[in-house]
């Protein structure tokens, strides 16, 4: 993100757009603001924006086809949708779109303000293929375990954003001798734009020799003949500044609520499974840190261990027992655990000595 952030409002509602807008500069940001999606839409053909916060429900044009045309003008622009409505497929859509989040009105200014705090502390990913013909699911993956998200298509005047922002890493789809050339000029602006490239993943079906060694001149690439997944992207990515990413499982009931919200209160970035099996189907289109297991009667913790550090190796765990019943089961495996009742300093306590902190 640059250095002062860019901020454009569009709500048809004149007082919660107007005052939105005045609180936001007070606390330094550069605010622009527009009562419909068309204005919005004109103002970002003109201007640079890094966060757009928008009505859902609004005359003319919603607030997803704002953000959705907008995304077209400005790739690397988050969206944050708002309503006062239960528009559950309104929201499914904005959000399966690569809206950032939804909040729902009336909100608290802390609510705003954190989120634009969780937004600039992520790691930013560019992805590039042709025709910005990109797996969306793939782009909400990233999303969802913790980077921002930018894809376009691989013509040098359609990711000018990246020489303004550097991306954290980029992953480039080739298909073929053309795309070669127009990444080599990617690779070289940002050369010379920044003295060195981001982490760069390159992904060509039948990988030419010639251009992979044209393509190392300018730094590290990792190579890679079909789609990449998420957990390659991560070990890729390194240990840059970002939120730890705790899967929790089992633990969607009133009794963790005090938990979660300690935890989102330390800075972790939360994915939420209702049961282990849930887990299982996230595991290739996700990483996690460490994984926090409310453990069920009816769960075979050594079984769901073994599959669990069989997709994830790297991942760390901390079972919550119910009782002693499957004590002797976390003790063979060498787990982490508390049984309960604990208190939810220890919880933390057991995720930060897993992260090594």
């Amino acid at each position: 993100m640059t250095d002062k952030l860019k901020i454009l409002i569009v709500d048809d509602e004149d007082s919660l757009r107007l005052s939105l807008a005045s609180i936001l500069e007070l606390e330094g940001y550069e605010v622009k603001t527009a009562e419909d999606g068309f204005k919005a839409i004109e103002l970002a053909k003109k201007e640079e924006f890094n966060i757009l916060f928008s009505d859902i429900r609004m005359p003319g044009i919603t607030g997803n086809e704002t953000f959705k045309e907008i995304k077209k003008i400005k790739p690397d622009i988050i969206g944050v949708m708002m309503t006062a409505y239960a528009l559950n497929d309104l929201i499914t859509d904005a959000l399966n779109t690569g809206a950032f989040a939804c909040l729902s009105k009336p909100f608290e200014i802390e609510t705003v303000l954190s989120t634009i705090k969780d937004i600039t502390s992520r790691p930013f990913a560019v992805v590039i293929d042709k025709d910005a013909n990109i797996d969306q699911k793939f782009l909400n993956s990233l999303k969802n375990c913790g980077l921002n998200v930018a894809s376009s298509e691989i013509e040098l005047s359609k990711v000018a954003f990246m020489f303004k922002h550097k991306p954290d890493i980029l992953i480039i789809a080739v298909h073929s001798e053309e795309e070669e050339n127009q990444t080599l000029d990617i690779l070289k602006k940002l050369k010379e734009k920044f003295g060195n490239i981001p982490k760069t993943v390159i992904i060509e079906k039948e990988q030419n020799s010639s251009f992979a060694d044209k393509a190392e001149k300018f730094g590290t690439i990792h190579f890679f003949e079909s789609q990449i997944n998420i957990k390659q992207i991560f070990e890729i990515l390194g240990p840059v500044k970002r939120k730890q990413n705790i899967a929790l499982v089992n633990m969607d009931s009133e009794d963790f609520e005090p938990l979660n919200k300690a935890l989102a209160e330390e800075g972790f970035h939360l994915l939420s499974y209702t049961n282990c099996n849930k887990l299982y189907e996230e595991l290739n289109n996700s990483f996690f840190d460490v994984a926090l297991i409310n453990v069920k009667i009816d769960t075979n913790i050594a079984d769901f261990h073994d599959k669990l550090q069989q997709q994830m190796p790297n991942i760390g765990s901390v079972y919550l027992l119910n009782d002693d019943k499957n004590l002797e089961a976390v003790k063979q495996k060498g787990c982490f655990y508390l049984t309960k009742p604990f208190e939810i300093e220890n919880v933390i306590s057991l995720i930060n000595k897993i992260l090594g902190k």
